[in-house]
């Protein structure tokens, strides 16, 4: 019966102070509002004037953190892995060059497998992802 009332009595009291501490959090703020309205002899009003937009106005976003957006496109973050410089044909079929390895057909390069060469691409594949690339001419 006492182990029962010293933990809710422990649970109240770090509820409470939570509390407190949000409360007096909020009243600050709110001081200060009222302060730098009265300061300029400017009437409190809600709405924000355009000198005060400037100081509350939100960052822009830039593309660097897009790293970690679930909704960020991430089709194409492979394309920067391969570098294909020639493709030529064989008897037995097309063969590449990527990143300087010469490959063909079901070879691995960098984790994908080699899934068709053309005349002027090729396709790679690993789980779910395709990379196509493509000769330049």
């Amino acid at each position: 019966m006492i182990r029962e009332k010293t933990i809710i009595l422990a649970v109240a009291l770090v509820i409470s102070i939570v509390l407190f501490e949000a409360l007096s959090i909020f009243l600050t703020d709110q001081d200060s509002f009222i302060r730098a309205s009265v300061s300029d002899n400017k009437p409190i009003d809600r709405t924000i004037t355009g000198d005060m937009k400037d100081d509350t106005s939100p960052q822009p976003l830039q593309i660097v953190g897009w790293g970690d957006d679930i909704f960020y496109d991430r089709s194409n973050i492979y394309d920067s892995w391969f570098k294909l410089t020639g493709i030529t044909q064989f008897q037995d079929g097309y063969k590449a060059i990527i990143n300087g390895e010469i490959v063909h057909k079901m070879n691995r390069v960098r984790g994908f497998n080699v899934k068709e060469i053309t005349k002027n691409r090729v396709v790679l594949e690993r789980d779910q992802y395709s990379v196509t690339l493509k000769l330049e001419k």
